[in-house]
């Protein structure tokens, strides 16, 4: 719990020190923006998955536990390398705005995709596997550190699955907005609680799908104009 505290006070001096053209930064520094990210929004579902382990090889060597943890930071250093190379090639193509959002067509789209992703397969079988670190476990149990990696990478996979959408609407709140990521850290953090996780799932979908429409639509009546679609949420 102290490394996730850190990671949110390390993510607040970060956010405290960025410019308004987080963009226009040197490529390591937005991978690095990336990396820090998505490792604090993912703080609050990884540290049950941890603990459920932790009590499992208590017994036994901790270096299935090392493991474990290695391969699932492969994956999501991997996800913050594809996060940013996405943000530079948009900000190449000077599809950011002033606020470090998408423009309003892109932001629609996002914001569309990730509410239908909402109720898609895929979403639901990842969702399943976080929503019972216990079960995940008893499924794809491997010995060995070997083994720990295995899963450790396995897990990693299963949660970018299930979160990766939620993770980009960073692009529509603001990539320098730490309001917004501290409300997508908790929205993904509710929706891996077994009990009420699937029932927020699908409303958190149509939420995400009327505010995209809501975007859409505002492309063509010209309401709040180009920069200010997420007045809501900008400092």
């Amino acid at each position: 719990m102290l490394a996730v505290a850190g990671g949110w006070w390390l993510l607040m001096q970060h956010h405290l020190s960025m410019s308004g053209s987080v963009h226009l930064h040197a490529p390591a520094n937005v991978f690095w923006m990336w990396v820090l990210m998505t490792l604090v929004m993912m703080s609050t579902t990884t540290v049950p998955v941890l603990q459920s382990l932790h009590s499992i090889t208590q017994n036994a060597t901790q270096l299935i536990w090392w493991a474990f943890v290695f391969g699932y930071l492969v994956i999501w250093f991997g996800f913050a390398l594809a996060a940013s190379s996405l943000q530079l090639a948009i900000g190449e193509l000077n599809l950011l705005d002033a606020h470090t959002g998408l423009n309003k067509s892109l932001s629609a789209g996002l914001l569309l995709t990730a509410g239908l992703y909402q109720f898609s397969s895929l979403k639901q079988r990842c969702q399943s596997e976080c929503l019972t670190p216990m079960q995940f476990f008893l499924r794809h149990w491997r010995d060995g550190v070997g083994g720990g990696l295995k899963m450790g990478l396995r897990h990693g996979v299963t949660c970018v699955g299930c979160c990766w959408a939620l993770m980009l609407l960073a692009f529509v709140g603001g990539l320098t907005n730490i309001w917004f990521m501290v409300l997508s850290a908790a929205v993904m953090a509710v929706e891996k609680f077994p009990v009420i996780g699937r029932r927020l799932t699908a409303p958190l979908g149509v939420l995400i799908i009327v505010w995209g429409v809501a975007v859409f639509v505002s492309l063509f009546s010209g309401v709040g104009g180009a920069q200010n679609h997420l007045s809501l949420y900008q400092n």
